[in-house]
């Protein structure tokens, strides 16, 4: 059985391995029984009154953020950031190239009463203004591009940000003094929430979900052994997930090291990875700010040690981002966090997954 509807990101978690982790465990040792198309286990009876997160497909979301929009959260990502706050209780992650090569990232919260301090936050980019509108997300930034906040005002976006409202953000002094202003902002759901009803912004709204999942236990990917997936996105930013069999998560490495919430103090991990392939060019304004074609491309899904491959879509700024199997029905994928990371496809011959006994999945 697959259902639209996900988990909640909880404060402080980084990891979804309560509800699966058991069926993931030695997985692939019983993976040539298991249908490409079928999940694992038994059909079960239609669910009743069962409460899902719309963005992790878990349980025991809160039935008071039913119907409320995702919010969007700007995260910066460069070696003065570091530790972040706050990424661990994200739903999903996106990171993407900016200019000089580095990365920066964008949590989606679907409850915005769990969000706790995240950041440091960081300005806008347009093509995450397109992505976060996509989900009909309250968007969360401090200051941005003039292509972005050309975005947000031709497209109305609902944003909540720090350039004009630095107030409600907390300031870390000692990251102010010590990295720079820029790297010192974070902030929460209690915040976000009350900025956004003094603008009269509404938190109510409906939002398509990124994908369909499977809630009868854990579906292995269809193609090739993925223990160790290797992304990157420039000459110097890259993302690496390592398999772990015995939660069923990928913990994520950023430029080769363990990335690490503060919060948490533990590495951050997901049930699921995309890796999709776009075109990255210059913006042409003469700078180094990049220009990310979203219209449509190839990728990857991983999970629970495996891959197979997708095609994503999205088009125009307020529309959805979707994915497809190779088949061409609706991805479906396994209930848990997700992590996605849009790179160049020049890099795709760069893009390494690795079995655990070393060999190239």
């Amino acid at each position: 059985m697959t259902v639209c509807l996900m988990t909640v990101g909880l404060f402080g978690s980084c990891s979804n391995a309560g509800e699966n982790a058991s069926e993931v465990s030695g997985l692939r040792e019983e993976s040539s029984e298991v249908s490409e198309s079928e999940p694992s286990s038994e059909a079960s009876q239609p669910e009743e009154n069962v409460i899902r997160n719309p963005l992790t497909g878990e349980t025991g979301f809160s039935e008071d953020a039913v119907g409320m929009r995702p919010v969007t959260v700007m995260i910066n990502n460069i070696g003065q950031a570091l530790p972040q706050r706050g990424i661990a209780a994200a739903d999903v992650m996106f990171e993407i190239v900016v200019e000089g090569g580095i990365t920066r990232m964008m949590g989606v919260y679907a409850d915005i009463d769990s969000i706790p301090y995240v950041g440091p936050v960081r300005s806008a980019r347009h093509y995450y203004v397109s992505l976060s509108e996509g989900l009909n997300a309250i968007y969360t930034h401090f200051g941005g591009s003039p292509a972005a906040y050309n975005y947000i005002s031709q497209y109305g976006v609902d944003d909540v940000d720090g350039q004009y409202a630095t107030s409600i953000f907390y300031q870390d002094t000692w990251r102010a003094q010590t990295y720079g202003r820029e790297h010192s902002f974070f902030i929460d759901g209690a915040s976000i929430r009350s900025q956004a009803e003094s603008e009269g912004i509404s938190l109510e709204g409906d939002f398509t979900p990124l994908f369909d999942f499977y809630t009868d236990g854990v579906t292995v990917p269809s193609g090739e052994v993925a223990d160790d997936v290797f992304v990157p996105f420039s000459g110097s930013y890259n993302a690496e997930f390592i398999y772990d069999d015995s939660t069923g998560l990928y913990e994520k490495m950023r430029n080769g090291e363990p990335h690490v919430d503060a919060d948490t103090e533990e590495t951050i991990s997901y049930t699921n990875v995309l890796v999709l392939y776009s075109t990255v060019t210059a913006y042409g304004d003469g700078t180094e700010r990049r220009e990310l074609d979203l219209s449509s491309g190839d990728g990857w899904y991983i999970s629970a040690g495996s891959r197979e491959e997708i095609s994503w879509s999205k088009g125009g700024v307020e529309n959805p981002l979707t994915f497809t199997d190779a088949s061409g029905d609706p991805l479906t994928v396994n209930v848990g966090k997700t992590y996605i990371c849009i790179t160049d496809g020049g890099y795709a011959s760069s893009v390494t997954f690795t079995s655990s006994s070393g060999g190239e999945g």
